[in-house]
């Protein structure tokens, strides 16, 4: 098995992403072939207080905002929104979700490419909404957040209706104890042995690597090509 560092030379998507932009590379190169029509994004909903996935269908469209630590059942969109989908499709999700979305996929002969990435244990939405308690704003007054990107390793950015953006660096307090406390982790997380998903076509994640650590504040990407 072989690993690669690398990252997006669209400098754009690179500082964006959650580290590096393979996975925006790829998806908008997939996009780009008769292959596949149709691709997944994600975009933050501040009438629901949380991220939404969305189909797509070039890249243009594609939303670029880092990780989404926040559990999302991708199958289950996948599912109700088959008859959508042209041609084949570009998906990215959880180690858990490749098998599923592989079988559904190929089981109503839709062309697939999976990117799966390394994780570390999903948290519910409410968990995002328990941490704006602790920081003492409402959701109400959420326009827009990122729990990564716009530089690595970044950390969540929170937009409010006032204008004011709050900072706070990637797995500080009081994320860190949200995430750890395991009290808004579902609960197949608990039982959960993937921390990546060799059955994807490609498997993304951060070099945490010391010579990144301390050079790197634009991202890189950790990849293995599976197929």
């Amino acid at each position: 098995m072989e690993y690669y560092i690398g990252h997006s030379l669209n400098s754009e998507d690179r500082y964006k992403a959650s580290s590096g932009g393979i996975g925006t590379a790829l998806t908008r190169f997939l996009l780009s072939l008769p292959e596949y029509g149709t691709g997944i994004t994600f975009v933050f909903d501040s009438l629901q207080y949380k991220y939404l996935p969305r189909l797509i269908y070039s890249a243009d469209e594609l939303n670029v905002c880092g990780s989404v630590y926040q559990d999302i059942n991708i199958y289950k969109f996948i599912k109700d929104n088959l008859s959508l989908i042209k041609g084949g499709i570009v998906v990215s999700c959880p180690p858990c979700q490749v098998s599923p979305i592989r079988n559904i996929l190929n089981h109503n002969n839709i062309n697939n490419f999976i990117i799966s990435f390394c994780c570390s244990g999903q948290t519910t939405v409410e968990g995002t909404w328990c941490y704006y308690r602790f920081l003492g704003i409402k959701k109400e007054n959420v326009v827009n957040m990122q729990y990564r990107g716009n530089g690595w390793p970044s950390g969540i950015q929170i937009w409010l209706k006032d204008g004011t953006k709050i900072y706070r660096d990637n797995y500080t307090e009081p994320w860190s104890t949200i995430h750890r406390s395991c009290l808004y982790k579902p609960k197949r997380c608990l039982y959960c042995k993937f921390d990546t998903s060799y059955k994807s076509d490609v498997s993304l994640a951060d070099p945490w690597l010391n010579n990144y650590i301390e050079k790197d504040s634009i991202g890189n990407t950790l990849f293995i090509v599976n197929t």
